[in-house]
């Protein structure tokens, strides 16, 4: 420690046992629930980019813990005052080296959800599916930005954790306050992209063939990912620590903690859809077979779950989608066509009601 300084009140606090149970026990959570994401999908042999790009998240998400561990037990979560000059630059090393991890973890989690809500808004009109690109995508290269921008604010980027270079004269760095205003940017963008993402099902919900119950269910359903919204501007209001050179390690436990809680946030609610067949097997609701019907007058059939009525749309090559008794999403095959079989896994699609819609009972 440096006895040049002020000692902080309240003595030599630790915080770092605290943070390391949350973000090991939320990890823990969201490994979990993208295996029974997985279990899913292949109940419905669906799996598809989405769940792919959810993995990559939860991968993100597990480094960055792992990096946050290494920082928490050089001293990375008590004040500054009580370390030496080499745990000092330790610690500030891995908090920087952390950031890229979590930051792309929430652009790629957004993106998880966007091409799952593609597979449901394929048939739908031209906007929806170019708004959702837009958004998701414009998150995803700010998010970039973000990052380059992180670790070129000094040079050499040594002098980000290393503050002796600069009180030596020996760099050059940016304004703190240029990392923060872009910061606070990004996750004001990431809070709107979340905010459409909820509200998009809604939007074409009420043309579904479904009781007025079922449309609300699926609309929470697919729109869970608004609950990350208010994480991440709770922080947001932390991300002014980001400029804090005094008592960096201290200062930054908020946001740490916070970073980690939004993105289990969005890896949890992001997995809740694909999820749903496996609680609906833990219900104990029995599977039955789904229909296909071909152009041909072929019919198929695959295991699902209980559905109320079977309606085939006329003249259509698309796979009759069984209505669960709670909430269901099944994917459009047509029998027959390897491209359209192969192409199942990646396009999901909600009909709008049709009024030459007939009833087909097994």
């Amino acid at each position: 420690m440096l006895r040049d300084e002020l000692a902080p009140p309240g003595g030599d606090v630790d915080r770092g046992p605290d943070a390391l149970i949350t973000f090991w026990t939320t990890a823990g959570i969201s490994v979990v629930v993208v295996g029974l994401r997985f279990v899913g999908r292949r109940l419905r042999r669906q799996t598809g980019l989405d769940d792919w790009i959810m993995l990559l998240t939860l991968i993100l998400y597990v480094v960055f813990v792992s990096i946050l561990t290494k920082y928490i037990t050089v001293g990375g979560l008590r004040h500054l005052y009580y370390l030496t000059p080499e745990e000092r630059v330790i610690a500030a090393k891995w908090g920087w080296i952390s950031q890229p991890f979590v930051i792309m973890g929430f652009a790629t989690g957004k993106l998880s959800v966007a091409v799952l809500l593609w597979r449901v808004v394929g048939s739908t009109t031209f906007w929806r599916k170019w708004f959702l690109c837009f958004a998701t995508i414009s998150a995803l290269l700010i998010s970039i930005v973000n990052i380059v921008l992180t670790f070129t604010q000094c040079s050499p980027v040594e002098a980000l954790w290393n503050q002796q270079l600069l009180k030596e004269g020996q760099t050059k760095c940016l304004s703190p306050s240029i990392q923060i205003n872009f910061a606070i940017f990004l996750s004001s963008w990431n809070i709107l992209t979340d905010v459409f993402l909820a509200a998009l099902p809604a939007s074409f919900m009420y043309k579904l063939d479904l009781s007025t119950r079922k449309k609300v269910g699926l609309s929470i359903l697919l729109g869970l990912g608004a609950t990350s919204a208010i994480f991440a501007g709770i922080k947001t209001m932390f991300l002014t620590s980001l400029g804090e050179r005094s008592d960096v390690t201290w200062s930054t436990y908020q946001l740490y903690v916070w970073s980690g809680v939004e993105l289990f946030v969005i890896i949890l609610c992001g997995s809740v859809p694909p999820v749903k067949p496996v609680w609906d097997i833990l219900r104990g609701k029995p599977r039955i077979s789904t229909v296909t019907v071909t152009s041909n007058g072929r019919r198929e059939s695959d295991l699902s779950t209980p559905s109320n009525k079977i309606k085939p749309r006329r003249n259509s090559d698309r796979s009759i989608s069984a209505i669960d008794d709670e909430i269901e999403l099944q994917a459009p095959v047509v029998a027959g066509d390897a491209a359209s079989e192969r192409s199942a896994t990646s396009s999901l699609h909600l009909h709008p009601r049709q009024d030459n819609e007939v009833d087909s009972r097994p």
